[in-house]
């Protein structure tokens, strides 16, 4: 891996990956996991529209001829979602009707295959560089993480294991599992399956999921300061929480801070 490579600002990014032949999918997906923050995988546009809404990926980089659901179909359904990636496509040359049609519905690249590495890396960078620029500024990005992927999974798996023992100690039931991903100065937290019996009972027969919603949104807010001087310990700066969403008929609590620079 080259120097420009580990010190990529794609190390601070999702990004979903979609295509059906097993061998090119191998492959790309050995490389891109290296170089990536968060790499997910699909082998067609129907398991990609699923790994995106549960992901809520940066970047997606999809085939357009699949199987199931074709890339088209599934970058059509992507684009009707609130949340808005940067959709990369690859595709023959050959196929110029399908990726004009793409162009139409929004792509911001196309590679062509067979796909280079190299020429998806620099296509990948740029966009990333683009996105951070949105959320942060890319000197602090420097600063503080840029170049040190090994650290910044540390840190994300020190956040994941306070932040589980924090909802095991003040609710009595600890989550089935639980995503961190740091992405420039924000720190975005997946949480699920960790209603209590009292909220599964609650919420049982398809009621009172409005009351239970607020109520763990009420549980994070109040446990907020004791869960950011936790954060900022592991961090070394200033940990703020930023926003929080509860779905439990999903049951996932989404949860976001940020970080003072």
């Amino acid at each position: 891996m080259s120097q420009t490579e580990k010190n990529s600002v794609l190390y601070h990014l999702k990004v979903l990956y979609v295509e059906d032949e097993p061998d090119t999918r191998e492959e790309m997906t050995k490389f891109l996991k290296r170089r990536v923050g968060k790499l997910y995988v699909a082998k067609n546009g129907l398991e990609g529209i699923a790994a995106f809404d549960q992901n809520q990926p940066h970047i997606v980089v999809t085939d357009l001829k699949m199987p199931v659901m074709d890339g088209l179909e599934m970058i059509k359904a992507i684009r009707n979602r609130e949340h808005q990636p940067a959709i990369i496509i690859t595709s023959a040359l050959s196929d110029s009707e399908t990726i004009l049609a793409a162009v139409d519905i929004g792509i911001v690249k196309y590679v062509v295959k067979p796909i280079h590495p190299k020429e998806l890396m620099m296509s990948m960078e740029s966009i990333g560089k683009e996105i951070l620029s949105h959320q942060i500024d890319i000197g602090d990005v420097n600063h503080i993480w840029l170049g040190d992927k090994e650290k910044k999974a540390e840190l994300e798996k020190r956040i994941k294991s306070e932040l589980a023992h924090f909802i095991k100690k003040y609710s009595g039931r600890g989550p089935k599992d639980l995503q961190v991903f740091i992405e420039g100065n924000h720190i975005q937290v997946n949480i699920f399956e960790s209603l209590t019996a009292f909220e599964l009972q609650l919420i049982a027969n398809n009621r009172n999921h409005s009351l239970v919603e607020y109520n763990r949104k009420l549980f994070y807010m109040e446990g907020s300061s004791k869960i950011e001087k936790a954060l900022t310990l592991i961090i070394g700066m200033p940990v703020t929480l930023k926003e929080v969403y509860c779905d439990c008929r999903k049951k996932i609590d989404e949860i976001t801070f940020s970080i003072s620079t």
